[in-house]
């Protein structure tokens, strides 16, 4: 990531900026000019095009470039189509059949959609195995954030990635569904229990975004026995006001659960984070946080080289 082009929620509330001050023509360009940058975006960046085509009063623009996301493979929920940028479209038969075709391609998704577990085994396995399972952000998938997890194979740890069933797009899972998320979870955790020796005091979750604040959740309520949690740039309803982290403390923590949090001084969430951070340290729970200037919603550079460090933070004695 650049200066021009940081973290994409970042980048993305630099267009809804334009859009709220009505810069539409302008924010449409924006979003063009950087959808080489963000390939993993693409379907978010054609729709804010084609919402500001149809503020700026250019129908035929607007339904090329949702005909051109949906010939990408796309589609999107409901909520994309009723968005009220999209109004004036609304009664064109071209708009409906793009919502049908998009609407099929959904409906055939979520019956398609299961929750997976990709499991990496490390390069000189020993029994038993410390265990690391990582959740992906929301609007991820299990593979798009591995690589700066995966370093840890070459310390003996397995890692295990574990996407959700909640399909919100193609290859874009979510986690708002906590007690779904806590069963399949539950579920992923037995079958890594069932296949493979843990080592003792040695299986910590982890994730980013949504799936960080998951991973909290899951270690402080005792959903899977975990050691410790890494979360990266954790955000959710759990996390957003001092008022919603006594749910996250309802249960007093189990004994020797330790955590690290790891959040941009521009995320949005950082001083809910930070204070998160300080009411788990007074309910007892150790924390290592990392608090790395100038960041905004991303993982840190060099994360993968600061990850063994906090992986030894977490499951000391």
């Amino acid at each position: 990531m650049s200066e021009a082009y940081p973290d994409f929620g970042t980048f993305y509330r630099e267009l809804t900026r334009l859009h709220s001050a009505g810069r539409y023509r302008e924010a449409m360009e924006r979003a063009a000019a950087a959808q080489p940058h963000y390939p993993d975006d693409e379907a978010i960046l054609l729709h804010f095009q084609a919402s500001m085509a149809a503020r700026l009063h250019d129908p035929a623009l607007a339904l090329r470039l949702l005909r051109a996301a949906l010939d990408a493979g796309y589609w999107y929920a409901p909520v994309f189509w009723e968005s009220p940028d999209l109004a004036a479209l609304r009664g064109l038969d071209e708009f409906k059949a793009l919502r049908a075709d998009s609407d099929r391609r959904r409906a055939s998704a979520l019956a398609a959609a299961r929750p997976e577990l990709f499991v990496h085994l490390p390069e000189q396995a020993r029994e038993p195995l410390p265990v690391l399972l990582t959740l992906h952000g929301n609007l991820h998938d299990g593979r798009r954030e591995l690589t700066h997890w995966l370093g840890l194979l070459k310390r003996g740890w397995l890692v295990a990635s574990a996407q959700s069933s909640q399909v919100a797009g193609p290859n874009r899972y979510v986690w708002d569904n906590r007690r779904q998320a806590e069963r399949e979870l539950q579920a992923h955790y037995n079958a890594l229990r069932d296949e493979y020796p843990i080592e003792a005091g040695h299986f910590v979750v982890g994730g980013f975004s949504m799936g960080a604040e998951t991973a909290i959740a899951l270690a402080l309520r005792g959903v899977i026995p975990a050691d410790g949690f890494i979360a990266v740039a954790p955000s959710g309803p759990l996390i957003r006001g001092l008022d919603e982290h006594g749910e996250l403390l309802a249960v007093p923590p189990a004994v020797g659960l330790r955590g690290a949090i790891v959040i941009g001084s521009r995320d949005p969430m950082a001083g809910d984070v930070i204070a998160l951070a300080d009411r788990l340290e007074a309910a007892g729970v150790p924390i290592r946080l990392l608090t790395y200037d100038g960041l905004g919603h991303d993982y840190p550079p060099g994360f993968a080289q600061r990850l063994p460090e906090l992986i030894e933070f977490v499951v000391s004695d």
